[in-house]
């Protein structure tokens, strides 16, 4: 093991680019294959689907052939005088009723016969109760109970439209019902009905020839319910699910719909009946329609031959390529054992030569940034050392010493003891916490410590309000980022005006943190973009002038952030802070 993983190392960019090639290959093949036989079926469902359509006008045709046979009928016998004459009259002698009965019966038969073969009869009826029929057999309900009949009820609340309903009478065969009002064309009062029973057959036998295994049709009416089917157990069922998709397809114009279904997948077209209110679908198995489209054993062993020629063209050609970058890396990898005035013998292709070149000239030069590299850490940890010595100003100390002292004097031991502990606060805070950054929080104690204890020295005719979102508290922050402001308010802001306040707001806006220090005392000459480099940057407490604070903020952050000035003369002045809002979890030794 030890002697292959020996071998393999210095070949490691060998064997990544040769297993990153392969696999590439094989994607790129498995990919482009799988895309065909999707394409392939794609474009078989597509066309399949036009001919079933096309099977399907053809189906919807034979319906409305069958639809315009009955309105003739219907039609025929609205305006027949002989059968509204003999439904309207109630009482006449038996022999002059037996003969009108006779003329409708005939006229009657004359009509059923321009039907044809189709499996549909004939039924008339008066007010009550059915007074003829074809074939007596196909009526589902009693001939005496027609007024209280669903069917009468709908065909009276439209009496204009040939309406079509299924009916069903136990075990015998299933069958629809075409019926239509019956209509005095001078006073448009209702004198009776006709009814159309079309066996089930007759529907079933305009897409019997197109049913095979796998391909199935259903006719619905609008409460989903199943009218005629190709599976004869379903007709009476109802299926919602179905006769939605039907209803969205027919509305959307789709010609075809892929259906997945647990295990199955299924084309499935639709056509609207608008004579009979009523869809036809068809629902073919795609696996019986495509199954045997695309050979799969004879693709897997063309995709198998490609990959192994692909193997060997890539093995050959990436060994070859690699073989001086891996003499290349065994030169480089024996750098550490002999310092860095090792040099390397570069050979092999032109960019091998190119990298044994820079590397040497990269030798040459590493030595000398190494020591210039000590010598700025030495500078830099010597300007830590006097930044932290400096970070309180001497004055500072004196004069807050000077204010407790006189506030013993005065007997104002509670004042005294106030100032007191924001002072050691502020020094504990300032000189104990070494930390380059701190909360918020932190700091907007710190500067409230700030501002006590120069309120105690010098009053408090100027006030300072803090304005602080909830959300930036445990925000960090550079230490001693906002102090400098607050001190070149304190000390330069308020020479003409004696009084005045000092605002500290702090928000976010999206991923910034914004800090804004604003005055209402004399303003000075600022334009924004540059700060100005004048004895207002001498701060009596960290030593550290708010032009450095800029520098500061961007050597940290980049150019992207840093402080910005607004200030006019007799209105005060603005100092806002751009920082990056980084979030942190509260640390309750922080917390004061």
């Amino acid at each position: 093991m030890r002697f292959i993983k020996d071998r393999l190392h210095p070949n490691g960019l060998f064997m990544k680019l040769f297993f990153i090639t392969v696999s590439l290959i094989m994607l790129v093949a498995v990919t482009v294959t799988l895309a065909t036989i999707r394409m392939a079926e794609q474009f078989f469902v597509e066309k399949f689907s036009i001919t079933n359509s096309q099977i399907i006008n053809q189906i919807q045709n034979d319906f409305e052939e069958l639809n315009y046979s009955i309105v003739m009928a219907a039609t025929d016998i609205s305006q027949s005088n002989t059968i509204e004459t003999y439904l309207l009259t109630d009482e006449q002698p038996d022999n002059e009723r037996i003969l009108r009965l006779f003329l409708v019966m005939r006229q009657i038969d004359n009509l059923r016969e321009q039907l044809g073969d189709q499996n549909v009869e004939i039924a008339i009826a008066d007010q009550t109760e059915i007074v003829y029929t074809t074939n007596f057999t196909y009526w589902p309900a009693a001939s005496i109970d027609m007024r209280a009949h669903h069917i009468t009820q709908s065909v009276t609340a439209e009496p204009n439209k040939l309406l079509y309903f299924q009916a069903s009478q136990g075990n015998a065969d299933d069958y629809v019902v075409a019926a239509k009002t019956l209509m005095n064309r001078e006073t448009d009062q209702a004198y009776g009905a006709v009814y159309f029973p079309i066996k089930e057959e007759q529907l079933r036998s305009f897409y019997q020839d197109y049913v095979k295994a796998g391909n199935d049709f259903y006719v619905l009416n609008q409460e989903g319910k199943v009218v005629s089917s190709s599976i004869t157990n379903t007709i009476g069922t109802s299926l919602p699910e179905l006769h939605q998709q039907a209803e969205t397809m027919v509305m959307d114009g789709e010609l075809f719909q892929e259906i997945n279904k647990e295990d199955t997948s299924k084309i499935m077209v639709a056509e609207y009946l608008p004579y009979f209110n009523m869809y036809l679908v068809n629902m073919v198995d795609k696996q019986a329609a495509v199954g045997n489209l695309i050979d799969t054993k004879q693709i897997i062993f063309l995709l198998a031959g490609v990959v192994v020629l692909a193997l060997v063209i890539v093995f050959l050609v990436t060994k070859r390529l690699t073989n001086s970058l891996s003499k290349l890396v065994n030169d480089i990898e024996a750098v550490p054992k002999k310092g860095l005035k090792r040099r390397l013998d570069y050979t092999g292709t032109y960019e091998t030569k190119q990298i044994g070149l820079a590397f040497n000239s990269m030798m040459d030069e590493l030595q000398g940034h190494v020591e210039k590299l000590l010598k700025a850490q030495k500078q830099q940890r010597q300007a830590e050392l006097a930044a932290l010595q400096q970070q309180i100003n001497p004055h500072f100390l004196y004069n807050t010493m000077a204010s407790i002292k006189f506030l013993v004097m005065m007997g104002e031991r509670t004042e005294a003891e106030k100032t007191i502990d924001a002072f050691i606060t502020l020094l504990h805070n300032t000189i104990g916490n070494v930390d380059e950054s701190i909360t918020v929080e932190l700091e907007l104690a710190n500067l409230k410590n700030y501002v006590l204890i120069n309120q105690k020295r010098y009053g408090n005719k100027i006030q300072v309000q803090f304005m602080v979102a909830p959300d930036c508290m445990q925000c960090q922050i550079p230490k001693l980022i906002l102090q400098p402001f607050i001190e070149n308010s304190f000390f330069h802001a308020f020479h003409k005006t004696a009084a005045g306040t000092i605002s500290v707001l702090v928000w976010k806006e999206a991923d910034e943190l914004l800090c804004e220090i604003a005055d209402n005392g004399d303003g000075m000459a600022a334009d924004g973009k540059e700060l100005p480099n004048t004895n207002r940057n001498r701060q009596l407490f960290s030593g550290i002038g708010v032009k450095n604070v800029h520098e500061r903020i961007q050597l940290l952050y980049g150019t992207d952030y840093g402080v910005t000035i607004a200030s006019k003369a007799g209105e005060g002045t603005t100092v806002k802070l751009r920082l990056p809002a980084i979030h942190t979890e509260p640390d309750e030794e922080n917390v004061i």
